[in-house]
């Protein structure tokens, strides 16, 4: 995903503090704050949820050797129900 080309034109990736500087750079230049290398980890976890992707692949694509993953898991599944649950009240008010 993050990558640079070396004085050879060799593709080289990118080490994640570097992209995390050039990320919050960008932020920064914007006023939207700055992010953290966690904060992928929590996207990547939600898209894969979003995805119904296996919990026990989210649990592995994230590196999580403890149960910890399942906060992402839990606080997904209320965010989902939130915005669910107002798409079918308005499905039922249109009908």
């Amino acid at each position: 995903l993050f990558s640079w080309r070396d004085s050879k034109g060799v593709i080289r990736p990118m080490v994640k503090t570097r992209a995390i500087e050039s990320i919050n750079s960008i932020l920064s230049a914007w006023n939207w704050g700055t992010t953290f290398g966690h904060s992928f980890r929590i996207g990547g976890a939600s898209f894969y949820l979003a995805n119904k992707v296996d919990l026990e692949i989210v649990r592995i694509a994230g590196r999580w050797k403890s149960l910890a993953y399942e906060t992402y898991i839990r606080a997904f599944e209320q965010v989902a129900m939130q915005h669910l649950g107002g798409l079918a009240n308005i499905h039922t008010s249109q009908s």
